[in-house]
């Protein structure tokens, strides 16, 4: 019986605190994909494995099976049932209070020849915050900023040029780079 007790109160000693997290907000000028910035979020702290993560943004898809259940279409031995969501200890809100990239570069000139090197570095900063839910004392929050940079280059002579380029994703580097800063630091947070 001790030894029974023992394995209960350990389970529940190692259950992982249960986390909502709510959408993004955009504090910038820009136009930022705030809802993919969630996601991102999402599922790198799935993955870190540091929370039962609780779905909120979505909770149509979960009633909408839940309604299916109570229709009768469904074997009602294997439908989910209203009342059986989890509550969440905490809760995960963010901003994107930086998202904008940088452009600089320059040209060389040598007689026959001309050469240039052009680089764009992205800034994405994430400010987030997490909630007791019980007693809404914020007991985590902060800044994270993540950092891309692309470069180019090229040179032209009397019989044509060669350029490479490509910027394409730099913002998004830079966000996944500020999401991951966020969950090493919040690994090593104590959370119950």
């Amino acid at each position: 019986m001790a030894l029974l007790l023992c394995v209960l109160f350990a389970g529940e000693a190692t259950a992982k605190p249960r986390l909502a997290i709510r959408a993004f907000e955009n504090k910038t000028p820009e136009q930022v994909p705030a809802s993919a910035i969630t996601e991102m979020m999402t599922t790198e702290l799935y993955n870190a494995g540091l929370f039962a993560l609780m779905e909120r943004e979505r909770l149509d898809v979960v009633t909408d099976e839940i309604f299916l259940g109570q229709s009768g279409l469904v074997d009602s031995s294997t439908a989910p049932e209203f009342g059986k969501i989890r509550g969440a200890q905490y809760t995960l809100t963010g901003a994107v209070t930086v998202y904008h990239y940088r452009a600089g570069g320059g040209v060389v000139a040598i007689p026959g020849i001309a050469g240039g090197a052009a680089a764009k570095t992205a800034y994405v900063t994430l400010d987030i915050r997490v909630i007791d839910n019980t007693t809404s004392e914020v007991v985590y929050a902060a800044a994270e900023q993540g950092r891309a940079t692309r470069e180019a280059a090229g040179i032209v002579t009397r019989f044509g040029g060669f350029a490479t380029a490509s910027y394409g994703g730099i913002l998004a580097t830079a966000t996944r780079d500020a999401v991951a800063r966020h969950v090493t630091t919040m690994k090593e947070y104590g959370w119950e």
